[in-house]
């Protein structure tokens, strides 16, 4: 028998390095130094710290780094920690169409079993590049029913598909091996949204859920555990358990051949996805039209229907930190308030600033455009009203995305602004060039090596 498990499971234990193009390679390390930095930012929060005094409790010395501790621990609860803290603030990467979040999952979990095995830097990008591609393409195979249509949360449920394969790499699995692994990391798979709706701290969790079990998975299938031969698209599998109208050709189409990494998105600013293009727009308008955010009597903002039902609900008033970065209307409040969506102007928020009376001039609704090109583009269109001029309408993209890609430059100036407050500026430059080293065969202990600062930076 041999379906979608089965394939998966045998490429990632028979990827090699001379089977990336540097294409693949480039885009690979680009969005691991922007998960490194999202990690730093990450474990900071009170979220972190909570996972990691319990991993530390939990875990026996090991070799695997984590941002929140001195000590180094087991790869499955490193990967926790790690993964906790890439998801901790909204300002991880994402994929199109999938619209999960990649990297915080996978490089959690490739890094820590890295470490453990000690294995090579471009070992260890052939596991990062065996993560990301089953992310993403679960993501086609998902998305948006999944989330839409069940109320699953991409990262967790479709993260540890990702965990798996790179362990699968990491360990170099035989094809049953792999098999087994993804089919018991189909039975961790879990996660709901409810955070959308009612808050908490457990869509930060979610990501290090993924990254951890992923690794528990791959762990029991070396040591012989076994699991259904179609886990995944099965009769009782994954998808017909998880997906209401599932793509499962997306799976396996081309593999190896076509890189559905491609897809993946880099944030601006540490708000969710849905929210890139509305606050890209509102720049837009502020920076063109000359326009004073005082001035300003109310915000019309256009978005698909996904897009809406994701971040619309929670409105101006958040009562949490995730309600704050999952709110359409607190969001762009905050851009005229605070003048900004980074992790500096979310202190304010923390510190009690209230934004309601600018968030309730934020109307939304269902845009034809946005709609038509959800899931593989995110567009918003924004129309800003004043007391003393004509509307101003602009229609934006999210920025990051393949379509509007952010060059190098721009990804270092978001890396060094996350870590530079961190770590230093020396130390940021010196986990810039650990992470390029990984190319020519760098050491892989040295990339986190650089993140020991951030644990004692609240």
């Amino acid at each position: 028998m041999r379906g979608a498990t089965a394939e998966l499971a045998e490429w990632a234990g028979s990827l090699r390095i001379e089977d990336l193009p540097d294409s693949v390679i480039d885009r690979v390390l680009a969005h691991t130094l922007d998960t490194v930095g999202a990690i730093l930012v990450g474990a900071t929060q009170p979220w972190t710290r909570t996972v990691a005094e319990y991993a530390s409790v939990e875990s026996p010395t090991g070799r695997s780094r984590s941002a929140a501790l001195d000590r180094t621990l087991r790869p499955e609860w490193a990967a926790l920690i790690n993964g906790t803290a890439a998801h901790g603030f909204e300002i991880d990467d994402y994929a199109l169409p999938g619209l999960s979040h990649p990297g915080s999952v996978v490089v959690p979990s490739a890094f820590a079993l890295g470490e453990d095995r000690g294995i090579s830097g471009r070992a260890l990008i052939v596991a990062l590049a065996a993560g990301f591609e089953s992310i993403v393409r679960f993501g086609e195979a998902c998305t948006p029913s999944l989330t839409s249509h069940r109320g699953f949360h991409v990262t967790s449920a479709l993260g540890v598909f990702g965990s798996a394969a790179s362990a699968v790499s990491v360990h170099g699995l035989t094809a049953d091996q792999g098999l087994a692994a993804l089919g018991i990391a189909a039975a961790h798979a879990s996660g709901t949204t409810e955070f959308t709706r009612t808050g908490g701290d457990i869509k930060r969790l979610h990501a290090g859920m993924a990254a951890a079990a992923g690794i528990r998975s791959a762990a029991l299938a070396t040591g012989g555990f076994t699991a259904p031969l179609a886990a995944i698209e099965g009769e009782r599998g994954f998808l017909a358990a998880f997906v209401e109208q599932a793509r499962p050709e997306q799976l396996t189409a081309q593999l190896g051949h076509r890189w559905a990494l491609d897809g993946l998105a880099l944030k601006r600013w540490c708000v969710c996805a849905g929210i890139q293009a509305p606050l890209a727009g509102l720049d837009a308008i502020l920076r063109e039209g000359d326009i004073r955010p005082e001035d300003i009597t109310a915000i019309e903002v256009g978005v698909d229907r996904a897009t809406l039902a994701h971040v619309g609900h929670i409105g101006g008033s958040p009562r949490d930190m995730t309600e704050a970065q999952m709110s359409l209307h607190h969001a762009m409040a905050m851009r005229l308030v605070a003048g900004g969506n980074d992790p500096l102007h979310y202190t304010l928020f923390e510190q009690g600033l209230d934004v309601a009376a600018q968030a309730d001039r934020v109307s939304l609704h269902v845009d034809d455009a946005a709609e038509e090109a959800f899931p593989r583009r995110l567009l918003a269109s924004v129309t800003v009203h004043t007391a003393t001029a004509t509307a101003t309408t602009v229609r934006a993209e999210a920025p990051g995305t393949p379509t509007t890609p952010m060059d190098r430059g721009a990804r270092l100036e978001k890396f060094h602004a996350l870590a530079d407050p961190l770590i230093g500026e020396r130390d940021a430059l010196r986990l810039i060039n650990a992470v390029d080293a990984l190319r020519e065969d760098g050491p892989v202990s040295a990339v986190l090596a650089h993140t020991r600062k951030a644990q004692h930076t609240a």
